[in-house]
């Protein structure tokens, strides 16, 4: 194998509205058509309710909201990125990311990607903002991810 081959990450491009994130692709169970979730009360708005995917209720997350931008519901090309959690929490396995669009494939290599610079204060969900093939995109902490959603359904 080749050492361009091995220091590659396989990604996706995740559409939102006002952004896009990049995930590697390991991180992603699946993507399904956008269903509208379940709301529950006293949850925070950027935490939009709950989907069943695989006999498992899914919380589903505006990544747009938690990036304190406005909340948009996807038009007909619009998808759930199911994405495991990283901690092994049985309570919450996955967590469902709003997309505006089907996520697209990358191919991310030290030459294909820059850090970003930006004046704007990302919050505590965002590691990196960076360009990747020419195209600016945000590196989710899927991490505090995890734990923001587990403090908000700890609050139902």
């Amino acid at each position: 194998m080749s050492e361009a081959v091995s220091s590659e990450v396989r990604s996706v491009l995740i559409p939102l509205e006002s952004e896009r994130l990049l995930l590697p692709n390991a991180a992603v169970a699946e993507v399904v058509g956008y269903r509208k979730p379940e709301p529950q009360a006293n949850l925070p708005d950027w935490l939009l309710g709950f989907i069943e995917w695989r006999q498992y209720d899914i919380p589903v997350v505006s990544f747009d909201g938690l990036l304190d931008k406005s909340i948009q519901a996807p038009g007909h090309r619009g998808r759930i990125i199911v994405t495991h959690t990283l901690n092994g929490d049985e309570e919450l396995p996955y967590i469902g990311l709003v997309a505006q669009a089907i996520p697209r494939l990358v191919r991310v290599t030290s030459d294909n990607i820059l850090p970003a610079s930006t004046d704007e204060d990302m919050g505590v969900v965002i590691q990196k903002p960076v360009i990747v093939g020419g195209e600016s995109a945000l590196i989710p902490d899927l991490d505090e991810l995890e734990l923001l959603v587990q403090d908000a359904l700890a609050q139902m």
